[in-house]
């Protein structure tokens, strides 16, 4: 049933699909303060509790205790003993609580160090910054460890993942609208153009458009201008960057897909904003209706 309440919490259900769909887990917002981390964390509080040994790295930068821009609060990020995690060495705690195993490439704050948690410890996490150097400390967080790898992501900045076997959370709430509607309405257009399809040769047009940038509003309004049975390729989901009634007219007219995709398994919802408080139970079904995706709240433990 649609909200309903089981023995198994909307946390551990989460998880449970998360790490059943792939052995790394990123989580991405559709704005800032959608309620990212606080999912994250309770991925991660999960695999504590189960003893799982997880480990961990942030697309961005997380874990500090105010917002760089407007000063909010955020989330702590809190490791257990055990845990694994990639991060600058500028951001490295000042005392024993992490073992340094080995070094990486490098980024704005240093060179990025691997590194086991031997003692209870909050930090800011980030990863490198190029695509390739992030492909590349995940792959090296799964070899050092047998749990799942745990990604703080960023919806405009998830590129690397495409084409992987990584399951994508997405994360929306109030911060994305004053009203339920509002934000499930985001969550659907942030799911559509997330979920755009691979190339499949046999269901392509014989006419292939390849966009080697964004797909934009003006490349859009191009392409409707002369429609057309055609396939139009961008080389992943992140480069599409128009949005709600354009996107839907674009994707009805042509075959719209990618040469990279990305699986997104799930959806979570944070019903408290800066100018708006939404019933939990009900933007959870709105999210799960809009998105066709199974869909959480992790504090209120709610699932659709």
């Amino acid at each position: 049933m649609p909200g309903s309440k089981s023995s198994t919490s909307a946390p551990e259900a989460l998880y449970a699909l998360a790490t059943a769909a792939a052995r790394s887990v990123i989580v991405v917002g559709t704005a800032k303060n959608a309620g990212k981390t606080t999912t994250f964390n309770a991925l991660r509080a999960v695999a504590q509790r189960r003893g799982v040994a997880v480990a961990v790295t942030s697309i961005g930068r997380d874990g500090e205790p105010s917002d760089a821009l407007d000063a909010e609060p955020k989330p702590r990020v809190r490791l257990a003993p055990g845990t694994l995690v990639a991060l600058p060495a500028g951001l490295v705690p000042r005392s024993p609580a992490l073992a340094i195993l080995e070094r990486g490439g490098e980024s704005a704050l240093g060179t990025v160090v691997f590194a086991r948690v031997v003692l209870p410890t909050r930090c800011e996490i980030a990863g490198p910054p190029t695509a390739r150097a992030m492909r590349a400390t995940i792959d090296r967080l799964r070899a050092l460890g047998a749990g799942p790898v745990l990604v703080d992501g960023a919806i405009d900045r998830v590129a690397p993942l495409a084409g992987g076997d990584d399951a994508v959370i997405l994360a929306t709430g109030a911060a994305s609208g004053a009203t339920v509607a509002r934000v499930a309405a985001a969550a659907a257009d942030a799911v559509a153009r997330l979920t755009l399809p691979g190339r499949d040769p046999a269901r392509e047009f014989d006419e292939v458009v390849h966009l080697g940038g964004a797909l934009d509003a003006r490349d859009a309004e191009e392409l409707l201008a002369n429609p057309r049975d055609a396939t139009v390729v961008v080389d992943d989901p992140t480069r599409v960057v128009v949005r709600g009634a354009l996107l839907a007219r674009l994707r009805a007219a042509f075959d719209l897909r990618c040469e990279r995709a990305l699986r997104v398994v799930a959806c979570t919802t944070s019903p408290v904003g800066r100018d708006a408080s939404l019933a939990p139970r009900a933007l959870v079904e709105a999210v799960a209706r809009a998105t066709g995706l199974p869909t959480f709240d992790v504090v209120a433990d709610i699932a659709a």
